[in-house]
């Protein structure tokens, strides 16, 4: 009894025995599977970690090449807006520079019409008033900035080109002298620079023009020189063949 009970226990000690090697080698295997898993694993992220890192290199490389040639630019930038700067400075030195030379000769170029306006005003006593009130006009346009020096120098050339063309032409016009406050109607003639003569529609009345006062002087009864004068309207209006004849012109 004692001797099976004893090899019944011993059987089963040898079967519990068994079964739990059996199941601490399933253990150990699982854990091998559990280790060589996780050592896959952490190989695996290292081999990510590792390959991470190349290309974090690879990226900061390359970022810092950027930096490099942006900063190159930044400076190449710097140097080119200091450039401009001092072109701007220069530019804006020569353009003041030129409105003051511009001003000035605006200024000079008003002077020098209003003198032409003065000498206009004492030359030969012809629609003087008229022609130093447009120079003096333009003067006061070129002052006031209205017109620019080159257009008031142009209109001022212009009316003294008129000025002179009075030395080589001649003229006759029908029109009134006032005479002693009254209006008498007649003929004028004048010649050039020289002379002016004015007859009446009457025929009575023959003034010539003196130059230097700028006043109409009467020729009285010198009959010569009422003849004379009363010829040469007829050749100036083609009323008689061309001839020479005196034309009072005062003495200087």
């Amino acid at each position: 009894m004692h001797l099976h009970l004893l090899l019944f226990l011993s059987l089963t000690s040898f079967i519990f025995a068994q079964e739990s090697v059996a199941e601490i080698r399933r253990n150990i295997k699982s854990v091998n599977t559990e280790t060589e898993r996780e050592k896959s694993s952490t190989q695996n992220e290292a081999k990510r970690h590792a390959a991470f890192m190349e290309n974090s290199k690879q990226k900061k490389a390359a970022f810092e090449t950027q930096e490099k040639e942006l900063r190159t630019q930044i400076d190449s930038l710097k140097a080119e807006i200091e450039k401009l700067r001092n072109a701007r400075q220069r530019a804006l030195g020569t353009a003041r520079n030129f409105e003051n030379r511009k001003n000035k000769y605006s200024e000079d170029l008003a002077n020098a019409i209003d003198s032409l306006a003065l000498f206009a005003q004492h030359g030969f006593p012809y629609k003087n008033s008229e022609v130093a009130e447009n120079l003096r006009e333009i003067s006061s346009q070129l002052r006031k900035s209205i017109i620019s020096a080159e257009a008031a120098f142009g209109r001022a050339w212009e009316a003294m080109l008129d000025r002179v063309r009075l030395g080589y032409t001649a003229e006759t016009w029908n029109g009134n002298l006032e005479l002693d406050g009254k209006a008498v109607a007649g003929k004028f003639f004048r010649y050039g620079t020289a002379a002016s003569i004015f007859i009446s529609q009457n025929g009575e009345t023959i003034l010539w023009l003196n130059s230097q006062n700028g006043n109409w002087e009467n020729v009285g009864e010198n009959l010569a020189l009422r003849s004379a004068l009363r010829e040469t309207m007829r050749v100036a209006e083609n009323k008689a063949t061309p001839k020479l004849s005196p034309i009072p012109i005062p003495r200087q």
